[in-house]
């Protein structure tokens, strides 16, 4: 198994609506991983080598002036396809969605 470690910081406060975030092997419909949280947090994801994932991440900031998400992939050396966002990346609007395709090779 190739290890994916997932770090979000959310600064200003906790997101209103609640941060998404989904991994698809690439083609099959139903997610691998679907999970919901309210501000910051680490998500380890075990995956199989030689395998396309895709990420999506779906949130909204706070409601502050100094409203921001901070959100990093640590990984072992992933090919990501040149479409996926910037890692790490950092967003601060009111409501985001990065997303990131890869494969675990």
């Amino acid at each position: 198994m190739k290890k994916l470690t997932l770090n979000l910081t959310v600064y200003g406060g906790i997101s209103v609506l609640g941060i998404i975030f989904k991994l698809f092997k690439k083609g099959i419909a139903d997610p691998v991983v679907e999970e919901t949280k309210s501000g910051s947090f680490s998500y380890d994801f075990e995956l199989e080598p030689d395998t396309e994932y895709d990420l999506y991440i779906i949130g909204s900031n706070p409601i502050s002036e100094n409203k921001r998400t901070f959100i990093k992939l640590d990984h072992d050396h992933f090919t990501f396809d040149p479409t996926s966002d910037k890692n790490p990346v950092t967003k601060t609007g009111k409501a985001y969605l990065v997303t990131y395709s890869f494969n675990t090779n």
